[in-house]
């Protein structure tokens, strides 16, 4: 036997070097048949009947070992990787139950994509024609959270990925549901260079840096094994003439924003997939990899808050929690470090065992406020990330609602509060161009009578940004989706009362866990208001300004405070000033005053507020409900007020006038 795969419903199958695959049947035993035997499932009855008869010694034929399998629990497909790079797909039936059959075979996948990417021609001309041709070292199925076109990755020597699809209509998204998808054919869809030598396209700080190599040696890569796994790739690179190394790629987080004078409004750009480079020395060659899954109470908040979302397509109780979650990490560590932890790999070799820990991006922030690092190494770190990501980071740091091993200390915590509030770092609220108004006129001093003038519209700070970004990410899991849905019912889970218990979407433990994250949050966000920190300490007392949401309108500015409000405005009056000439005319033309910017935003920041305060007692009354006997609560309800219960959303519950009506007989019925 060369390998084994095993799927989520219990199915063995082990290859062998005979070309063929077996499957391992075990049972209880009971009957004339053996608890354990092993059956052929790829070789015909001819096949069968001439290894019975003729003896392997009258057998010329040449044999092709498999030497790989991996099985897509997703899509019921198994691969097979031979030793003379063909590869093999295998279907299981709908469910993961019927027999093996195979539907594809390829043999010349590489050779197909030589003549179009050339491996390492762009790192130098040294790479001659007489290397060898690159061989497949690792397959890996790709999870429909990764991409529903694309289903395997093939990983080459020198480094190259191929990713294949088994549907010829890759280019569009219909057929593939997981539920309907047939497999017919396997083909390369596109092929990613091998990473660069000597370059890194991550961070400069808080990961190793590539070692580079003599100008006058070979800049191809000779992995020897590989591994992949929800958007990271390891490989085993044999071409040092010191020591092998390992190449870790993962998806680069960062993004080059704009310069950091306009650090206010420098929103994401699209663009393509950028991976961070990490080279790391080791000693022995690579056996084996495997993550290190999340802990079974994280995992649980997992799957409970982003099985309808994100696993919305597998449907099946066979796969553990664990597993599960840990594809979330596909995702990307933005969107996804506030509630998973610190991805981490196990890696085997000839030598013994390491463990490969990846720090997020709010790690190395955590890294740069507990070190005491230069302002510009912070700088550099806003301007990488965008300053409504790292104010996201900070924000989180400071309300402590970050997935962490370690404790946050209050010194941490008052650190990145202060860089949240930080005009420096996250930029200040203005108008949508510092030009937009100068725009106006002509190139010559006159007017453009046939241009359309555009009103100049107010852009909120980072720090606005980065509460948005943090709200949303928290808020994601339910928004959109319904509180309740019927169990057991045999008609549609919306429509059925007659057979079905009506429960809560989600489990106590993942409301716990939301709960005291956007209560955290809030409570930050009264405290720096109570304390008038940031630019609630700018407009507090600004009466016509800043209405009446804040503070009173009687109170008036100190002297410290109208300080405040010239330091952090001038600059951006004066900017606006300068704009060529007419100074006093477009200050009276300004659509907005500095100050009603400032205004403007502590507002919209305070609706926020309320709205995860809103969003933390909805998700309190949802776990008292929990705790008892719903569909006996709402026996006394119309039919119209139990169906209205059953199709309410989290955001029509903590937003709208019917959220309050069914609410407040929730409560009457519990108090009932």
């Amino acid at each position: 036997m060369t390998c084994v795969a095993c799927t989520d419903k219990g199915r063995i199958f082990l290859a062998g070097r005979d070309g063929h695959i077996y499957e391992l049947l075990y049972s209880t035993g009971s009957g004339w048949q053996k608890r354990c035997r092993k059956v052929c499932v790829t070789a015909g009855l001819g096949s069968v009947i001439s290894r019975w008869v003729i003896p392997n010694v009258f057998n010329f034929g040449t044999v092709d070992p498999v030497v790989e399998m991996v099985f897509d629990n997703e899509r019921q497909i198994l691969y097979a990787r031979t030793e003379e790079m063909k590869l093999q797909v295998y279907v299981l039936g709908p469910i993961g139950d019927g027999p093996l059959k195979k539907v594809a075979e390829e043999r010349n996948l590489v050779n197909h994509r030589d003549g179009h990417h050339g491996g390492r021609q762009s790192s130098g001309s040294r790479v001659s024609s007489r290397s060898p041709k690159p061989s497949i070292v690792c397959i890996s199925p790709l999870s429909t959270l990764e991409s529903k076109w694309l289903h395997l990755v093939a990983v080459l020597s020198d480094g190259r990925r191929m990713y294949l699809s088994t549907s010829p209509s890759s280019g569009s998204l219909n057929g593939f549901n997981t539920n309907h998808h047939k497999p017919s054919c396997l083909k390369v869809v596109t092929t990613r260079p091998a990473p660069p030598w000597g370059v890194s396209g991550g961070l400069t700080f808080g990961t190793m840096a590539l070692a580079g190599r003599p100008q006058n040696e070979d800049l191809s890569l000779k992995v020897e094994a590989a591994y992949y796994s929800a958007g990271t790739l390891i490989l085993s690179d044999s071409s040092p003439p010191t020591m092998p190394s390992l190449l870790v790629l993962n998806r680069d987080s960062s993004t080059q924003s704009s310069p950091s004078g306009n650090l206010g409004t420098g929103t994401r750009s699209s663009r393509a997939l950028r991976e961070s480079v990490s080279s790391l020395p080791v000693e022995g060659r690579m056996l084996s990899v495997a993550d290190v899954l999340p802990l079974p109470d994280t995992s649980a908040t997992v799957q409970s808050l982003y099985s309808e979302i994100e696993f919305g397509g597998y449907e099946s109780s066979m796969e553990s929690c664990e597993r599960a979650s840990g594809k979330l990490w596909a995702r990307g560590d933005l969107s996804t470090q506030h509630i998973l932890p610190r991805r981490r790999i196990v890696i085997f070799s000839t030598m013994g065992m390491m463990e490969i820990v990846f720090n997020r991006p709010l790690d190395i922030l955590r890294r740069l406020l507990e070190s005491n690092s230069p302002r510009s190494v912070l700088e550099d770190f806003f301007n990488r990330f965008g300053a409504g990501e790292a104010a996201a980071m900070c924000l989180m740091l400071a309300a402590r609602i970050v997935h962490s091993e370690n404790f946050i200390s209050n010194v941490i915590a008052e650190k990145a509060a202060e860089a949240f509030e930080d005009p420096r770092l996250v930029g200040m609220p203005q108008l949508e161009g510092s030009n937009a108004l100068s725009n106006t006129r002509t190139a010559a001093g006159g007017f453009s009578m046939g241009q359309v003038v555009q009103e100049a519209e107010p852009v909120f700070s980072g720090a606005h940004e980065g509460l948005c970004l943090c709200s949303s990410r928290l808020l994601f899991p339910l928004w959109e989706l319904p509180v309740m849905v019927i169990k057991g019912s045999l008609g549609d889970s919306g429509s059925s009362f007659e057979n079905g218990v009506v429960v809560c979407r989600l489990s106590i433990g993942a409301m716990q866990v939301l709960e005291h994250k956007l209560r955290s949050l809030e409570k930050f966000l009264r405290s720096r208001r109570n304390q008038r920190r940031g630019l609630y300490g700018c407009v507090a007392g600004l009466g016509d300004v800043s209405g009446s949401i804040l503070y009173g309108s009687g109170s008036a500015l100190g002297a410290g405070d109208r300080s405040m409000v010239r330091n952090l405005f001038g600059a951006y009056s004066r900017n606006m000033e300068s704009n060529g000439g007419g100074a006093a005319n477009k200050r009276q033309r300004l659509p907005y005053s500095p100050a009603e910017l400032a205004a403007m935003e502590v507002r919209a920041m305070e609706c926020i507020r309320q709205l995860l305060l809103r969003s933390g007692e909805a998700l309190f009354l949802l776990q008292l409900l929990s705790q008892h006997h719903v569909t006996r609560l709402i026996q006394g309800f119309e039919a119209n007020l139990q169906q209205a219960l059953v199709q309410l959303t989290f955001h029509q519950l903590v937003c709208s006038d019917e959220g309050d009506r069914l609410a407040t007989r929730l409560i009457s019925a519990l108090m009932e």
